[in-house]
C-alpha cells in the first residue's frame, strides 16, 4: 500500500488565511540495470527512412474542443490589436556570436528542440527523430537518428520527446527520450556519457512508463540535475484516452548520476500523487542551477496552465538526495504581480501555429532567485507572447515579479532561458524563442534581460524560408514543443541555442546558435585599447584583411594575435622584430576562418598598442 506524505502550510494572501495540504507519495525503486553500452561512433547503417513523424496536438478531440473553448475564451476577454510594438526597456539587444544548421531531419513535426555544449566545444542538438554531434563552426562530428541510436535496446520504432543536457561537474552528457504511447510498451529511456565525447561510449537504462502497473504511460519529460543527481518529471496519461480527460498525476524521477556514468545498476527514488488539497499538480519544471554549481536540493515549479488568467504559482523544494532519510518535498503557492494566460495560437501565412496550454516550460535558479518562462496571452495585444517571472528570496518569502514579453507584430512562443552573469550577484539572462506572423515566416530570435530588470528589443537568430505545412490543409500546425537553451559554463556571458523555423519546402527545420550579453567584451583588454588609431579594412571581410597601425619608437618586438570572441588565441600572426618603427602595415587571409566575430590584438615589447573587432562574413 501507498504511504502518503500529508504536509500542511498555512499561507497568507490578503487579509484572509487558508489552510492548504500538500500530499505525495515517496518510494526507492528497485536499482535499473544496464540495458546496454552503444559507441555512437559505431552505429550500424542508419537508412533514416523518412516515414514522417507528425505529432497531433496533444489530446487528440477533446482536448482540442477544451482548449479551443478556453482559447475562445482568452480571445473575447483578449482581442487582437493592430499595429502594436514591443514593450522593451533600456537593455542591449544580445550578440549573435555563431549560427548554422542543425539537425539534418525535417520529417518531424513539431522538432521539440533541444541542446546541449560541452566545456570542450561538443555541440549535441536533439529532436523528435534525430541526434547531431557538431563543433563550434558547424562541422559534423557524429549524427544518428534516435531509432538507431538506441537500435541495440530492441525497441521498436517510435522515440519522442528527446531532451539532453551536459553536466559540467563530470564532464558528461546525459539524454532522455519516451519510448511509445501505450501503457504496456511505454519506457524512459535515458543514456549517460562514458566520456565528455558524445561520440564515443554510452551506458543506456530503461525507467517505467508505467511504474504501478496501471492503464497509464509517460508523457512530456523536462530535465534538471543537482550535484549527484539527475532528474526528469513526466505526465502519466491514460491508455487511450486525451491529454485533458486522461491525465492522471505527474511524477518526479531522483536518478543517481555516478552510477549511470559508471554502468552500475541505477538508483532511483519516485515521487508521485502530488496533490495540493487534493488535486493533482500537473506539469512539474524542474529548475537547473543557472552557472551549474553544486548543491543537492531541487526546486521545482508549476501553475494553472489552461486558466484564460491566473496569477497563481506552485513553488516546490526537495530537500536532498535520495538516501537521505530527511528528504521531504515542500510545496506553496505563491501570487506573481503579473498574471499569465492561455496564448492564441500564433498566425502565419496559412493557417496557424499551436501554442498549446500556459505551463511553465524553462528555468533556473541563480543566488536565490529563480527565473522562469512559459508560453503567455499578452492582454494588451492579444498576442501569443512569453511570461518571464521572477521568484526573489526563494529561500524566504517568495517574492514573484512578472513580465509579459511581446513580439511586436509577431506572436512569439515557446521560450528557453539561460543565465549569462559574469560576476557574483548578477541576474542576466537570454532567452530564445519562436516568432511568426501573417507577414514573417516562423523562425526563432532572442532577447536579453539585463541586471537592472530590463528586456531588450529582439535579434533575430533566423528568419524562417517559408510557413510549415506538415499537417497538411490550412489549419493547425505544429510550433514548439520547446527550445534549447543552455549556457556555455567555461565561457560566462555566452550561450548555445537550438530552434525551429520555416524551411523552403514548408518543413520544420532546426538552427543552432551561440549568444552573448552584450557587454561581454567591454571589460577585456581588449576593449580597453578600442580608441587607438590602428586602422583596419574591409570591415566586414570575406577575403583579406589590410591593417594599419602605429608603433613606439625602439619597439624591439611586435606580435600580432588573432583572437576568437571568448578571449582564445586563433592564430599568431606575427612574433617578431619589426624593421622599422612608426606606421606599420599588415596583411592576412580570412580564408582560413569561419564566419563570426574575432579581435585583432597588437602589442609591443609585451605591452598592448592596440585592438580592433575583425567580423567575417
Amino acid at each position: 500500500m501507498k504511504k502518503l506524505y500529508v504536509l500542511f502550510l498555512f499561507i497568507t494572501f490578503s487579509a484572509a488565511t487558508y489552510a492548504q495540504g500538500l500530499e505525495y507519495y515517496t518510494e526507492k525503486r528497485q536499482p535499473v540495470p544496464l540495458a546496454a553500452t552503444i559507441n555512437f561512433s559505431e552505429l550500424g547503417p542508419d537508412f533514416a527512412p523518412e516515414l514522417r513523424y507528425v505529432a497531433p496536438i496533444p489530446g487528440g478531440e477533446a482536448y482540442m474542443n477544451f482548449l479551443m473553448e478556453q482559447k475562445a475564451a482568452s480571445a473575447e476577454r483578449f482581442p487582437r490589436q493592430e499595429g502594436v510594438t514591443q514593450n522593451r526597456g533600456l537593455a542591449e539587444p544580445p550578440l549573435l556570436l555563431t549560427e548554422f544548421a542543425g539537425n539534418n531531419s525535417t520529417s518531424s513535426t513539431p522538432q521539440d528542440n533541444h541542446v546541449a555544449v560541452s566545456n570542450g566545444g561538443q555541440i549535441v542538438s536533439v529532436i523528435n527523430r534525430h541526434v547531431a554531434i557538431k563543433d563550434p563552426t558547424g562541422d559534423w562530428l557524429g549524427a544518428a537518428t534516435l531509432n538507431n541510436f538506441i537500435s541495440e535496446l530492441n525497441l521498436d520504432n517510435d522515440q519522442f520527446d528527446p531532451r539532453i543536457m551536459y553536466d559540467p561537474e563530470a564532464d558528461r552528457f546525459i539524454i532522455f527520450m519516451i519510448h511509445d504511447r501505450v501503457s504496456t510498451a511505454n519506457k524512459i529511456v535515458v543514456g549517460f556519457s562514458q566520456t565528455n565525447d558524445a561520440d564515443g561510449e554510452w551506458n543506456f537504462y530503461l525507467l517505467a512508463g508505467n511504474p504501478f502497473g496501471e492503464n497509464v504511460w509517460s508523457d512530456y519529460p523536462i530535465i534538471a540535475q543537482t550535484a549527484s543527481e539527475v532528474f526528469v518529471t513526466i505526465n502519466l496519461i491514460i491508455d487511450n484516452e486525451s491529454w485533458q480527460d486522461g491525465f492522471t498525476q505527474s511524477l518526479i524521477w531522483q536518478i543517481d548520476k555516478e552510477n549511470g556514468y559508471n554502468g552500475d545498476p541505477l538508483d532511483t527514488r519516485i515521487w508521485s500523487d502530488i496533490t495540493w488539497d487534493g488535486v493533482p499538480i500537473r506539469n512539474l519544471c524542474p529548475v537547473n542551477k543557472g552557472d551549474g554549481m553544486p548543491g543537492d536540493n531541487l526546486y521545482l515549479l508549476s501553475n494553472r496552465n489552461f486558466d484564460v488568467e491566473n496569477d497563481s504559482i506552485f513553488v516546490m523544494e526537495l530537500t536532498g538526495v535520495q538516501d537521505d532519510p530527511d528528504v521531504e518535498l515542500l510545496m506553496d503557492v505563491q501570487k506573481a504581480d503579473q498574471p499569465y494566460g492561455l496564448a492564441p495560437d500564433a498566425m502565419q501565412e496559412l493557417g496557424s501555429l499551436a501554442t498549446n496550454d500556459a505551463r511553465i516550460l524553462d528555468a533556473f535558479l541563480q543566488d536565490n532567485t529563480i527565473q522562469f518562462v512559459g508560453n503567455s496571452v499578452d492582454p494588451n495585444t492579444g498576442q501569443a507572447a512569453v511570461y518571464h517571472g521572477i521568484i526573489d528570496d526563494v529561500a524566504g518569502a517568495r517574492d514573484i515579479t512578472g513580465y509579459i514579453v511581446n513580439g511586436g507584430a509577431d506572436d512569439i512562443g515557446y521560450p528557453a532561458i539561460a543565465y549569462t552573469g559574469i560576476e557574483g550577484g548578477d541576474q542576466d539572462a537570454i532567452i530564445v524563442f519562436s516568432h511568426s506572423s501573417a507577414t514573417r515566416y516562423p523562425g526563432c530570435s532572442a532577447i536579453y534581460f539585463d541586471n537592472d530588470r530590463h528586456h531588450s528589443d529582439m535579434v533575430t537568430i533566423k528568419e524562417g524560408n517559408n510557413f510549415i505545412n506538415m499537417i497538411g490543409g490550412v489549419g493547425q500546425e505544429r510550433w514548439g514543443d520547446y527550445s534549447g537553451n543552455q549556457r556555455k559554463y567555461d565561457e560566462p556571458g555566452v550561450v548555445w541555442i537550438s530552434c525551429s523555423f520555416g524551411e523552403s519546402n514548408n518543413d520544420n527545420d532546426t538552427w543552432i546558435g551561440e549568444l552573448a550579453r552584450p557587454d561581454l567584451f567591454s571589460n577585456t583588454e581588449e576593449q580597453a585599447a578600442e580608441e587607438s588609431d590602428m586602422k583596419l579594412f574591409p570591415n566586414p571581410a570575406s577575403d583579406r584583411v589590410e591593417v594599419q597601425f602605429d608603433t613606439q619608437a625602439e619597439t624591439e618586438n611586435i606580435q600580432i594575435e588573432l583572437m576568437d570572441v571568448n578571449g582564445r588565441l586563433v592564430k599568431t600572426l606575427m612574433d617578431r622584430k619589426p624593421k622599422f618603427n612608426g606606421t606599420l602595415q599588415f596583411s592576412f587571409s580570412v580564408a582560413p576562418l569561419s564566419s563570426g566575430v574575432y579581435f585583432l590584438r597588437v602589442s609591443g615589447d609585451g605591452q598592448l598598442l592596440h585592438t580592433e573587432r575583425v567580423i567575417v562574413e
